[in-house]
């Protein structure tokens, strides 16, 4: 008596094991999908407010460097200066930083207004506190306040409504480490 043997290659997978897999890799990209999402739009408006407070830091040394009179005007676009060498690396476009608050991934909100006056001794005659935010998330907020007087500048979360409106207490929901 033979015995034969039969020998059962293997020659790839089976799309019964290939659906399976995208299957089980779908369920794992859509329960991570929306915490990636939370932590992008974060990031995003960290981006924004270190943008904003790299250019004000720039021109208030600017200011007290070249003892004159520095003015930072802070738009949904832009940071520019006047004038234009109190910020030596230039004009910022928020535009494409962090997705952008012109394409309103990021929305700026402002206490007073948003041009900020530095003195050549760095001091700045009234404070601010500017809020920056997602749309889409109450997590994640940032603030930025600018004390008057000697100009510190300082950041941290804020921690009010969402969105957060134009008061004139937005400061008390600005919570900063100095």
């Amino acid at each position: 008596m033979t015995f034969t043997r039969h020998q059962h290659r293997s020659l790839g997978f089976s799309l019964t094991e290939v659906l399976g897999t995208i299957v089980v890799l779908g369920i794992f990209a859509a329960l991570a999908a929306p915490g990636f999402l939370s932590w992008v739009n974060s990031k995003r408006v960290e981006d924004v407010s270190r943008q904003v407070e790299g250019a004000l830091r720039e021109a208030q040394a600017a200011a007290i460097r070249k003892s004159q009179q520095c003015t930072i005007m802070i738009s949904t676009s832009s940071i520019t200066a006047n004038p234009t060498n109190c910020l030596p690396t230039g004009t910022r476009d928020l535009t494409q930083v962090g997705g952008g608050i012109g394409t309103s991934a990021v929305i700026l909100i402002a206490e007073n207004n948003t041009d900020i006056q530095f003195s050549p001794k760095g001091s700045t005659s009234s404070s601010n506190v500017f809020v920056f935010y997602h749309p889409d998330q109450s997590q994640g907020m940032r603030c930025l306040a600018i004390s008057s007087g000697i100009g510190i500048i300082r950041t941290g979360e804020f921690r009010g409504s969402h969105p957060p409106s134009p008061n004139p207490n937005l400061e008390a929901d600005c919570h900063t480490s100095t």
